[in-house]
């Protein structure tokens, strides 16, 4: 199973510091796919692995290779946009994988205790 995170790159993104409200001037809009299959997302472990793996698709996603201040800013505010993005989908994929958890433990069948068991 993988999971479908929509990262939001700004292509280019110049704002002028008296402008209050303003918007990129390219933005362009993609999906990413991040497995996490072999992951138990109903543990902690599980989950750190999959916010790393996360963290370093967006990483991969938003390089853009440049130095200068500009660059670095828009770097990092592609990060920060593509994480708060994704951060929905997270959740309900951990939410999803602890539901199920739940679903198997309440199907799951109760030991019957020793007294209960003839012979025992």
């Amino acid at each position: 199973m993988t999971l479908r995170l929509p990262l939001a790159l700004a292509a280019a993104l110049i704002l002028a510091p008296a402008v209050a409200h303003a918007s990129p001037a390219n933005t362009t809009e993609f999906d990413a796919s991040v497995a996490h299959d072999d992951l138990d997302l109903t543990t902690n472990e599980g989950v750190s692995r999959l916010d790393e793996r996360v963290r370093t698709r967006v990483r991969q996603m938003c390089q853009n290779g440049g130095r200068d201040s500009a660059s670095v800013r828009l770097e990092r505010d592609c990060r920060v946009s593509a994480l708060a993005a994704t951060a929905p989908a997270v959740r309900v994929a951990i939410a999803n994988a602890r539901s199920e958890t739940v679903r198997f433990a309440e199907r799951a069948p109760t030991p019957a205790s020793p007294a209960a068991t003839p012979g025992a």
